[in-house]
């Protein structure tokens, strides 16, 4: 009984049926016209719902023949798996689209009619099993939609619905004609009988009645440069019709391609580079817009162009196992948050023309708006990012590169120009909104996010993710998200409960290197996270992405397999991102933050590839026993985690990222998250152990870092703004990290181990001690405070003694990594890094010196008023920092000992260095002459600075103006190479993307001769030219 209910072919019966009976309800009143709409589209909804429940729980494919005989007198329709997926996934989102568009669709039964029977059509698109109805289907969704674009009556959307029509009828004859020499030859329309003797389709006529349906699929598809036409279209029309087209329209278009694609094997080729060239240039061309729909459209055209790419390449290489992931998870991913972008704009563009005056006051619709961001972008928890983690496995492990690197660009093009929108949406705006959205118009936003969340979900499952723990970070969030509202300082003591107690859980399954880090980097959260108690303030989602990414951190460090560190390291991104943009200085930075952490990404992605290819494993265990051909998995990876690191040439978007963030979140940021690169760094050395090759690439690292310190240092000392001189400072130290990391020895790494540990503690009191002298001060700048020792005496002795440490004077614990550091490198006869490391040192003791005069010791300017000690909230964490450095200075035993043991046995069996172990080295070493001549020499190359600044000038002059006269000198000595070329290729991006868009004129008539071309470049390439379609 509920079977014969709930029959799929009453779907048809509701859409035509409700077709009918529309016109007559309006006639009795708007109620019942209302009524009978939503019985109507709301049954097709519940039969597509409870029939694909039916399958999922062991139910056989249902097969519907018509007028009791078989194909082909009868019309074939088939409800299997794939069929329940597409047809329920969209019916769910055209009734929520219907929500969305109700202020358009009320009342008017001619428009609900055609949506309607648009929703209808769609369907049947993706059931039919005949080629003939296919196409009667395709006309009556093309019909539908032509009707639905005139709900706006514009000049401009008549325009494009003309266009739209042009290219669509053109579509569609070529179909026809496709379809009718497909019966001529073989006597059939029946598509499975059609598949069965596709091997007979092979002659002239067969051949171009192939092409012909298969260039008609591509063309309603929206190639490029053949799209200008949708592009016009997605522009103009109401937000709710251009997303029906963008999603609905479009699964129907790919579906049939995907049924149909047995016939097309001859083109798999063509189709991957129509997809592969529509994805790039599409993507490419978007970052010339700034209208959100036509944003949107090009992102549309690019998500259906990479769903035929990565159909066509999953075919082509054998891994049609791999379809039901891929292809679904990108389906799905496009379809739900496509359509919620497309819905949220059009919300906000009702309730005011500036975006910003709608979503500066609403949390709730920044937080959709993200939310969509990420998921279009292909980053977790969202089913793109499972699908492109397998797309990209399947192409390294049938070597493809070059497939990947085109998706990989691409999706860097769309993340850019998306998250661009995403930074000036949440721009402050003068203007204020008419009115808030109310619930009824947030209520199909919330829908599809709830359910792109399950979707996401259950494409880990599928993936194989499926541990709660992984997914720990995330829900803890949420709840933090739904308690925003609490005080700022109750949701700060709940958020350290969270990390301590869920931290703990986490860091608990680590070991080894991993748990070192686990714990080391938990202790650093809990107390940056304990500084963030200074400010009073409610600081609405800060809190939530702070607990998602101080969990983040031991999360991916307990990680067994390269997907969970992949999952967690994009979430650590995302986090860290959210959590800058929350200062709204920090715009620009946002986006340079997000791309460069994006390409560090794929970049690991790429490398993870590698490695799963060479032995089919994806556990991060195997990193260690990979052998010599993993030399390219090596500079993929090391590229990646020193991407992240901020090393030299790719350092650009550290300085404005950690200057801008607020203040307690640089510290987490410089002091906590730095490291996470560095432990991936550690980790991905083990693929350089086996190979001379490998050993070298490493040593090549030892000099990235060497001159990513001394490149750091220069371009601290000559700012004038402390923090964002601190922020370089890190940058420099990070740099000792890689070079100890590249030594490839076991007191190379000991090395490293505890230079992250002094890192931490000092670079958390240094900038918990700026967030204080700003608060205090209300300034940045060198040229506004000074003397500050005397009003902010505990600040400042924290101050001092993170500055000693840093700087490698003896006796605390930065001045044994350094020594260990010098000493391996002087073992290894590196004596050019060592100088490199003694250059450094002294540009590191010069911007250290000006750090502490300059805000602390130099005299106080007359505008300036007296000003109070910093916080307790903010002296306390510093103290306890300071408290780790001193133990570990005069104990070190507590630091070493575990850190040797810890350190993999590949190296040695026991710490011994130059035949004396470590704690021989550590406690009976005379330091004291290497120092003096470091100061020697720093005290040299000062004086001689002085000299020559007093012989230019010929009068003294105090500190200040002497660090003054040397930023020019640093300028021209330091030239900014790196800004220059991202710079330049930032431009080179734009230029092109302005020249290529020429061709779309918009001109109605060049966009038909662009789809007729089309078609003839297909033909022509597949029958004149057969190499093309040959294989890739």
């Amino acid at each position: 009984m509920v079977a014969t209910l709930f029959h799929p072919l009453h779907i048809f019966i509701l859409g035509l049926g409700g077709g009918f009976v529309i016109p007559l309800l309006y006639r009795l009143g708007k109620p019942w016209l209302t009524l009978g709409f939503f019985v109507a589209l709301g049954g097709i909804v519940l039969v597509s719902g409870v029939s694909f429940y039916g399958l999922i729980a062991g139910g056989d494919t249902i097969e519907v023949l018509t007028a009791g005989a078989l194909p082909p007198v009868s019309i074939n329709l088939r409800f299997g798996p794939w069929e329940a997926f597409f047809t329920f996934t969209v019916n769910m989102v055209a009734l929520l689209g219907a929500l969305h568009l109700w202020d358009r669709l009320r009342g008017n039964y001619a428009a609900l009619l055609l949506y309607l029977i648009l929703v209808m059509g769609i369907d049947g698109m993706v059931m039919t099993r005949d080629l003939f109805n296919l196409f009667v289907f395709l006309e009556i969704v093309s019909i539908a939609t032509y009707g639905l674009f005139g709900l706006e009556r514009k000049p401009a959307a008549l325009a494009a619905a003309f266009k739209y029509i042009i290219a669509t009828v053109i579509a569609s004859t070529l179909f026809l004609l496709g379809a009718v020499l497909l019966y001529y030859v073989s006597g059939t329309l029946n598509i499975d009988q059609l598949l069965s003797m596709r091997d007979q389709l092979g002659g002239p006529i067969g051949t171009t009645a192939v092409l012909l349906v298969f260039a008609s699929l591509v063309i309603e598809l929206k190639p490029f440069p053949a799209n200008g036409w949708g592009l016009d279209v997605y522009e103009t029309m109401p937000s709710g019709v251009a997303a029906m087209v963008s999603v609905g329209v479009s699964a129907g278009v790919f579906f049939a391609l995907l049924k149909l694609l047995p016939l097309f094997d001859g083109q798999l080729t063509l189709l991957a580079m129509s997809g592969g060239a529509t994805f790039l240039f599409s993507n490419l061309l978007a970052l010339k817009q700034s209208k959100p729909q036509r944003v949107l459209g090009y992102s549309s055209i690019g998500q259906m162009a990479l769903l035929m790419l990565s159909l066509a390449l999953l075919r082509q290489i054998g891994a049609e196992a791999a379809i039901p992931l891929v292809v679904g998870g990108l389906f799905i991913n496009h379809l739900f948050a496509k359509a919620g972008l497309f819905w949220l704009a059009g919300v906000v563009q009702r309730y005011h023309r500036d975006p910003r005056a709608v979503l500066a006051r609403n949390p709730l619709m920044i937080g959709l708006l993200g939310l969509f961001m990420v998921a279009i972008a292909g980053l977790p928890p969202f089913p793109g990012f499972w699908a492109k983690w397998e797309l990209v496995m399947r192409l390294t492990a049938a070597g493809k590169p070059y497939w990947i690197v085109l998706i990989l660009t691409g999706s860097l093009l769309e993340a850019g120009y998306m998250f661009r929108w995403f930074v000036r949406a949440l721009r402050p705006s003068s203007r204020e909104a008419h009115a808030r959205p109310d619930i009824f118009a947030l209520l199909p936003l919330l829908g599809v996010a709830l359910l792109l969340i399950g979707a996401g979900y259950l494409a880990a499952l599928i993936s194989g993710v499926a541990s709660l723990w992984i997914f720990s970070p995330l829900l803890a969030g949420a709840l933090f998200y739904g308690a925003d509202r609490l005080p700022g300082r109750v949701k700060g003591v709940l958020a350290l409960l969270a990390i301590a107690l869920i931290g703990a859980l986490l860091a608990a399954g680590t070991s080894s290197i991993a748990g070192l880090f686990a714990w080391l980097l938990l202790a650093g959260s809990l107390v940056i996270t304990a500084a963030s108690l200074y400010r009073d303030d409610s600081r609405e989602g800060f809190y939530p992405m702070l607990v998602v990414l101080a969990l983040s951190i031991p999360a991916l460090l307990r990680s067994s397999t390269t997907l969970e560190f992949f999952y967690s390291w994009e979430i650590v991104t995302l986090s860290s991102c959210f959590l800058i943009a929350k200062c709204r200085r920090a715009g620009p930075h946002v986006l340079t933050f997000l791309l460069f952490s994006l390409l560090s990404a794929f970049f690991l992605l790429a490398g993870f590839a590698s490695i799963a290819a060479i032995d089919g494993s994806i556990q991060i265990a195997s990193l260690i026993h990979a052998g010599p051909e993993a030399n390219r998995a090596f500079v993929l990876l090391a590229a990646g985690f020193l991407i992240k690191a901020g090393a030299i040439g790719v350092h650009v978007w550290l300085p404005g990222a950690y200057s801008e963030a607020e203040d307690d979140v640089t510290a987490m940021l410089s002091s906590v998250v730095s490291k996470v690169a560095m432990f991936g760094l550690l980790i991905s050395t083990y693929l350089t152990i086996r190979s001379e090759v490998g050993l070298e690439l490493a040593h090549a690292m030892t000099w990235i870092g060497m001159l990513t310190t001394l490149a750091g240092a220069l371009m601290a000392l000559r700012q004038n703004d402390f923090k964002r001189m601190l922020a370089l400072s890190s940058m420099s130290q990070i740099g000792y990290i890689v070079t100890a990391i590249g030594l490839m020895s076991h007191l190379g790494w000991v090395t490293a181990l505890y230079l992250v540990a002094n890192h931490m503690l000092v670079k958390g009191i240094l900038f918990l001690a700026l967030a204080g002298v700003i608060l205090r001060t209300g300034t940045r700048n060198f040229a506004d405070v000074g003397g500050l020792a005397r009003e902010m005496p505990f600040t400042f002795a924290m101050v001092v003694i993170a500055l000693v440490s840093m700087s490698g004077l003896p006796p605390l614990m930065g001045f044994g990594g350094k020594w260990l550091l010098l000493s391996a490198m002087t073992d290894k006869g590196w004596y050019g890094l060592a100088i490199c490391g003694l250059i450094a040192t002294c540009a590191g003791f010069l911007y250290m010196t000006r750090f502490v005069n300059g805000i602390f010791l130099q005299p106080r300017p007359a505008q300036r008023l007296p000003v109070r000690e910093a916080p307790l909230a903010l002296l306390v964490p510093q103290f306890l920092l300071v408290l780790g450095i001193l133990i570990l200075s005069f104990f070190p035993k507590l630091l070493i000992e575990p850190v040797s043991a810890a350190i993999d046995p590949q190296f040695a069996a026991t710490l011994v260095w130059g035949g004396m172990s470590l704690e021989s080295i550590y406690g009976f070493w005379n330091p004291t002459p290497v120092v003096i001549v470091v100061l020697i020499v720093a005290a040299l190359v000062f004086g001689l600075g002085v000299w020559y600044y007093r012989s230019r000038r010929g009068n003294a002059a105090d500190a200040p103006d002497f660090y003054h006269f040397y930023r020019p000198m640093l300028s021209r000595t330091v030239p900014p190479f790196a800004q220059m070329f991202w710079r330049g290729a930032s431009h080179f991006a734009l230029v092109a993307a302005a020249r290529i868009r020429r061709v779309y004129s918009g001109n109605g008539q060049t966009y038909a001769l662009y789809v007729l071309l089309y078609f003839l470049a297909i033909y022509f390439l597949s029958t004149g030219f057969g190499a093309v379609s040959a294989g890739s």
